[in-house]
């Protein structure tokens, strides 16, 4: 199977194609990339982490072109043209997934995987796109370019959030001792640093990880501008990292010390220009350490360039009749599929029963009860289109924390409502997670909440954590087997979640016993809970 197969004959040196034949190859090639940029820009625009990811398919076509211009140049040669036939294979297997892809895609678009098979799909159908136009000097030539894209791909989040927890955590121990330095009393509890004027957090954004990550995206763009060789781009990535990572931790230095002269609520009207001057100079020093990398020392006459990898054999397509095929059929098979997609929802989703229209009323008769102003960083991050949030003093003594966020129907609903969870955000604040997520189904007003139970303990006690994330149509059932992987096949069976979405969060401080404390959950919650009356046809 590693024998290489003839596929056609190159055409004669010279020969031209109309217009209209070099569209129709174009079209569904365009078609996947103009689909992977849509399912990522979602992440790119409510993401804070993956706001970069905006300028990178202007990157990536600046790469092209500058590596078009390199090697548009070359003389043709005659020959003919060969493909191994795994690379065939390899094409028609991602060219039939792209199927069950996107029935995935659109029952749950949060998930991160699908946009890396997105990605995946997209990129090596084109290179071998090229493959079929250019040959393998061509595929050798754009596939760093066209690979580039990848840099803009959201990590799956397994995998990135022990680097945030752990970025986060680093950040917050050398800010402590910045600020021991300069003389400002500070205290680290996990990532949250604590000066004389309140609790200063790191949050994703200032973790680290979103400096990490542009800074990996710009050196290997630089790396790839200034056609470096592989060991000066190696370079270029740890000293990107480096940078990343003492930016960072000036910024986040700058804004504790005037939390601690200024107050907490300073932070803010400092925290957007203090970002943008920093991004600003750590691109700009890595921009002049890629310029210093990339002509000292100067290589001798000798030496190779590094970009000089081998030449397009010729100018014209090498196989434009195997590419044409290619093309009507990504045509004929991406219409069936969006079709096909469509189609399968549209039927699944008249089945569903939105349930009834209720919502969350905070107890302000409390005298102890005291309402949350909603920040600009939570509106960010979680687009609802209704949200509360307050903090009281129940009869029994124990103190109470309650968040509601409501998300109308529509694509953003059921991503950005499953994306903060409490064992993802309270480690971050130096709580530690001693139990949970545990189910529990609670019958409110004839409203039936799925409730994940966790046990968080911390310098104040055990904290009993509540969540409950509510979506229209959901059986009991299906709350009861609910996991990660069964809501992927419950997704593609059920809908597409994107009928609105409600998350309530309440925290508890006071209860030593997760029983006593779900009794008086469920008692608190009928008088907070308020059910519409079903509309009469």
């Amino acid at each position: 199977m590693d024998t290489p197969i003839q596929i056609g004959s190159r055409p004669a040196a010279g020969v031209k194609h109309s217009t209209l034949e070099w569209v129709l190859i174009i079209l569904p090639f365009a078609w996947l990339w103009f689909h992977l940029i849509d399912n990522l820009r979602l992440q790119w625009t409510t993401d804070p982490q993956y706001s970069y990811g905006l300028v990178v398919p202007l990157l990536t076509a600046g790469l092209l072109l500058r590596r078009w211009q390199r090697v548009s140049g070359d003389s043709p040669q005659s020959g003919e043209f060969k493909a191994s036939v795994w690379a065939a294979v390899l094409v028609v297997f991602l060219v039939f997934f792209y199927f069950p892809t996107r029935l995935l895609e659109e029952a749950v678009p949060e998930w991160r995987p699908i946009g890396w098979l997105l990605a995946i799909e997209t990129i090596v159908i084109t290179l071998y796109g090229i493959l079929l136009l250019k040959g393998r000097a061509g595929v050798a030539s754009y596939a760093f370019p066209i690979c580039f894209f990848l840099t803009a791909v959201p990590w799956p989040t397994f995998f990135e959030q022990p680097i945030i927890q752990q970025l986060s955590r680093i950040n917050a121990a050398m800010v402590v001792n910045v600020l021991g330095v300069i003389g400002v009393p500070a205290i680290q509890h996990g990532n949250i640093i604590e000066v004389s004027t309140g609790l200063v957090g790191i949050n994703d954004a200032c973790s680290g990880i979103r400096s990490l990550q542009s800074s990996l995206m710009i050196s290997l763009f630089f790396g790839e501008f200034y056609f470096m060789k592989w060991p000066r781009r190696i370079f270029l990535v740890l000293a990107g990292f480096i940078l990343a990572m003492f930016f960072n931790i000036c910024r986040t230095s700058i804004l504790t010390d005037i939390a601690a002269k200024k107050g907490i609520g300073a932070v803010a009207q400092y925290h957007d220009e203090t970002g943008m001057t920093v991004l600003l100079a750590c691109t700009a020093t890595l921009w002049g350490v890629s310029y210093l990398a990339s002509i000292f020392p100067k290589p001798s006459a000798a030496t190779k360039p590094a970009a000089d990898l081998p030449r397009h054999q010729n100018s014209s397509a090498q196989n434009f009749p195997a590419a044409r095929f290619l093309a009507i059929s990504l045509i004929i098979w991406v219409v069936v599929v969006e079709a096909g997609v469509q189609l399968w929802y549209h039927i699944r989703e008249s089945k569903i029963d939105p349930g009834p229209s209720w919502s969350l009323v905070l107890p302000d008769d409390n005298p102890t009860f005291r309402p949350l102003p909603d920040t600009p960083e939570e509106h960010t991050l979680l687009r609802f289109d209704d949200g509360k949030q307050g903090q009281w003093q129940a009869s029994d003594g124990t103190f109470w924390q309650a968040y509601y966020f409501n998300w109308l129907p529509g694509r953003v609903a059921g991503y950005l409502a499953k994306r903060h969870t409490p064992d993802v955000c309270l480690p971050a604040t130096g709580l530690t997670m001693a139990a949970g997520p545990a189910l529990t189904v609670l019958d409110i007003n004839n409203l039936k909440l799925p409730f994940r139970c966790y046990v968080f303990t911390g310098p104040g006690g055990p904290f009993q954590v509540f969540q409950c994330h509510w979506e229209p149509g959901i059986q009991d059932e299906t709350y009861a087997h609910e996991s990660s992987r069964f809501n992927l096949i419950r997704g593609i069976w059920a809908g597409r979640g994107n009928k609105g979405q409600k998350v309530i969060e309440i925290v508890m401080t006071g209860y030593t016993d997760s029983d006593a404390a779900r009794e008086a959950l469920e008692r608190e919650l009928r008088r907070m809970i308020k059910v519409e009356p079903p509309k009469l046809n």
